[in-house]
């Protein structure tokens, strides 16, 4: 599949986990909202936006399973900790 397979399944699996995450941050501003609705914002809006950094992290864990991180390449290291702006230069090259 190349190159291009792999980063058309970390993007995939990229959007999928973040649309999962941005529902879930939903859910918990919806049912803080009865409560307060300041404390719905406060927790709603750092959850939206953590869920970026944790589907990045997680996209890349289920489209590099099969390899581990311990033989990694000093690039392969830097994509893992970079956002996914990287997936962008790359498919830019």
């Amino acid at each position: 599949m190349g190159n291009g397979g792999n980063t058309l399944r970390v993007l995939l699996a990229y959007v999928v986990v973040l649309i999962a995450g941005q529902a879930l941050a939903v859910g918990v501003g919806l049912m803080l909202d009865p409560v307060s609705k300041t404390v719905a914002l406060a927790a709603f809006i750092p959850i939206y936006y953590a869920m970026y950094w944790v589907a990045w992290r997680v996209a890349l864990m289920i489209a590099d399973r099969s390899e581990g991180m311990e033989g990694g390449s000093p690039a392969k290291l830097a994509t893992w900790l970079l956002a996914p702006a990287v997936l962008a230069l790359d498919i830019a090259e």
